[in-house]
């Protein structure tokens, strides 16, 4: 019997998905990519558009093995207890802290860009408080909310054209001056980051309702998105140049500070946070929703929502010990981070497909003989 009786349409799954896509990477990435590859970033985002799509899909085919069952289910059923159990506490230790590192993102731009005197503990506690009410009114609920905010969001995204008359394309020449070695590992980091962390619907999938054409608008939505977040990678080189774009923590941010229409249309950076804001909320929500709901599943609960109170705590206090500051994250943490995201996205769902394949082979012969 299943743990989790909502369910959401594939609208509110694939707008999930977006906001996921691009959540947190909506200030971060633009930093992440210029760190690596400099002027020539743009080009290093657009390359991981199609390998970042290639890593969906190979998502999309390892959860379809049984669309019914989550990642947790998955690796005990084709894995075994033992090593699909490994696998499972493994993926339950990654959402556990992402959702924390998502708070702590939350608490340290609000802190640092906007309630400069309010200490981080208050806001942290505020958002834990939003994603334990969000929880507790189920998935399908966050679905719907979702729906509801999504129209603020592809405002934000469309503003971005505002922009445009301040870009300057010398900012970003010469191109393809930047070594081999350098633009592999950047490109890496432009698939693994913002689609990497995508396997977080390993624990979503199987409560959407599919249709004939589900994995099609998924793919088409995830290619708007990821146009969307090299847009403002583009902007960030243009506008900024290449020196702030890396060195500062988050352009986006800088970025919305700059559009000016006529003295008229200004100072809207107060539209990117919240809508930043929100997008993370949710992509926070997932991760902690994909946790609490792991956990019972792999403990063989009756129901998840006994968890999400004591996990909050848990959070509360990682979120806390995870980095002393915002340098450390966003310096050191990236290195180690987009190995998890590769490890998620692509190592163990490629090793569920081939142990399936294998074994489903197996099967065959066994019944021709």
């Amino acid at each position: 019997m299943s743990l989790e009786k909502d369910r959401i349409s594939s609208a509110q799954m694939i707008i999930l998905g977006l906001f996921t896509l691009i959540g947190d990477m909506a200030l971060v990435y633009p930093s992440l990519l210029a760190a690596g590859a400099h002027e020539d970033a743009w080009i290093a985002g657009l390359i991981s558009i199609p390998l970042g799509l290639a890593t969906v899909k190979l998502m999309v085919s390892a959860a379809n093995i049984n669309p019914n069952k989550t990642i947790i289910e998955l690796s005990t059923q084709i894995l075994g207890k033992w090593a699909g159990g490994a696998v499972a506490v493994s993926y339950l230790f990654f959402f556990l802290m992402a959702a924390s590192t998502y708070v702590r993102e939350i608490e340290d731009f609000m802190c640092t860009q906007i309630y400069e005197g309010t200490p981080g503990g208050v806001i942290r506690f505020m958002a834990i408080v939003l994603l334990v009410y969000g929880l507790r009114l189920g998935l399908e609920n966050l679905g719907r909310s979702a729906q509801i905010f999504f129209p603020f969001f592809a405002l934000f995204l469309i503003s971005l054209i505002l922009l445009f008359p301040n870009v300057q394309m010398e900012r970003i020449h010469p191109i393809w001056n930047t070594p081999l070695p350098d633009m592999l590992h950047t490109i890496m980091y432009g698939v693994f980051y913002p689609y990497g962390e995508m396997c977080v619907f390993f624990m979503v999938y199987p409560f959407a309702q599919k249709h004939s054409k589900t994995s099609r608008d998924i793919f088409i939505s995830l290619f708007i998105g990821a146009l969307g977040l090299n847009l403002i990678v583009f902007l960030s080189l243009t506008v900024l140049g290449p020196y702030f774009s890396e060195h500062e923590f988050y352009p986006a941010y800088i970025l919305a500070q700059r559009i000016n229409i006529g003295n008229f249309l200004q100072r809207i950076e107060a539209l990117l946070a919240t809508t930043w804001i929100i997008s993370t909320y949710f992509k926070t929500a997932l991760y902690f929703y994909a946790f609490v709901l792991g956990t019972a599943q792999l403990l063989k609960l009756k129901t998840y929502r006994q968890l999400i109170f004591p996990v909050a705590f848990l959070i509360y206090g990682m979120t806390s010990i995870l980095a002393k500051d915002i340098i450390f994250y966003v310096k050191e943490i990236p290195p180690f981070w987009v190995d998890w995201d590769f490890t998620y996205a692509l190592v163990f769902p490629s090793l569920l497909l081939v142990v399936h394949f294998f074994r489903k082979r197996s099967a065959q012969n066994r019944e021709q003989g």
